[in-house]
């Protein structure tokens, strides 16, 4: 447990979202759906990149938008993750590092591997397809993850789409019980139902063994539980876990600990514009409250007022290449 000032680590797939306008030809060129999210494998994503880059540039992935919204609380933030030995991976680390915050990310050394990437063509019309390639991210092994392990920290937050890669069960387990073993406590998001459906009994065995908090939208958590209304998908999640927070966009969220159960309604917004990242922000929010030692209801709120805060743009956090999809395409 950290002495001083709290202290949230993360762990995930270290992705760097590409924004780029293009015309519609680009998009149908390279077989992709208009207006869709395509998982692609590396050749594709080398031919479409090689196309359009360098874009408009931003790290991303869901837990380390988590851990960069740290930068906006006082909390501390480590991210764990893996990039590759490229532009893109010096681009992850050095927005992280910019934000004060610690990324001792692993480094890809060979060439089998680019650092993960999420492309979004904006196409005139304003429509935006994306094309995800997980490259290295999904090659972190648990060494290497232990490795970059704090000797001190409060808080392990674990992103469910790791048990998608290769060694993501080995880098989770091992993980967890090092977190265990510094009397640390282990978060958990599912990530998305699908993530949910093809790891669910990796995952709900890791909820019993390990996870002290739970945190999702009410379609994730129920997936786990196995219910689709976010009350009974609450019941479940504090009948395997000590705090627990289920999101409903607009509705707000509930939040429980043993002693108590609220509901946090949603944090006022002038303008939707897009809910990209909204999930990772209250997450954000949520842990940092609750590291401080806030009450479940207060931690509630401050995921609530950092949700809001990127409902109002583009992308999952501010800055260049969140205002880039707003963009004409030339």
């Amino acid at each position: 447990m950290s002495e001083q000032t709290p202290h949230v680590v993360g762990l995930g797939n270290a992705l760097v979202d590409v924004v780029v306008a293009v015309q519609p030809e680009v998009v149908t060129r390279h077989g992709l759906t208009p207006g869709g999210m395509h998982l692609v494998e590396a050749e594709a994503a080398h031919a479409l990149f090689q196309e359009v880059g360098p874009g408009m540039r931003q790290s991303g992935g869901s837990v380390a938008n988590t851990i960069a919204h740290m930068a906006e609380t006082p909390v501390r933030g480590t991210y764990i993750g893996k990039v590759a030995d490229d532009d893109l991976g010096d681009t992850f680390r050095g927005e992280m590092t910019g934000l004060d915050l610690a990324a001792p990310v692993a480094i890809a050394q060979n060439g089998d591997h680019g650092t993960g990437r999420c492309v979004v063509l904006v196409t005139p019309d304003g429509e935006r397809t994306m094309s995800t390639y997980l490259g290295a991210a999904t090659t972190l092994m648990p060494f290497e993850a232990r490795a970059a392990l704090p000797e001190n920290f409060d808080i392990l937050f674990i992103e469910g789409y790791l048990w998608d890669a290769p060694h993501g069960a080995e880098v989770i387990e091992t993980l967890a019980q090092a977190a265990k073993a510094a009397g640390a406590k282990v978060a958990l998001t599912p990530s998305d139902a699908g993530c949910v459906e093809r790891n669910l009994t990796a995952m709900r065995d890791a909820v019993e063994r390990y996870v002290d908090v739970l945190i999702g939208n009410h379609v994730e958590i129920g997936a786990l539980a196995g219910c689709d209304d976010a009350e009974a998908a609450l019941d479940w999640a504090m009948s395997q876990v000590a705090v627990a927070a289920v999101t409903e966009h607009e509705k707000g969220s509930w939040v429980a600990d043993a002693n108590s159960r609220h509901h946090v309604p949603a944090a006022p917004v002038a303008q939707v514009v897009d809910s990209t990242g909204a999930g990772d922000a209250y997450a954000s929010g949520f842990l940092a409250g609750l590291a401080q030692g806030q009450p479940v209801d207060r931690a509630g709120a401050t995921g609530a007022r950092l949700a809001a805060s990127v409902l109002g743009h583009y992308g999952a956090r501010d800055g260049a290449a969140a205002r880039a999809f707003a963009l004409p395409a030339a």
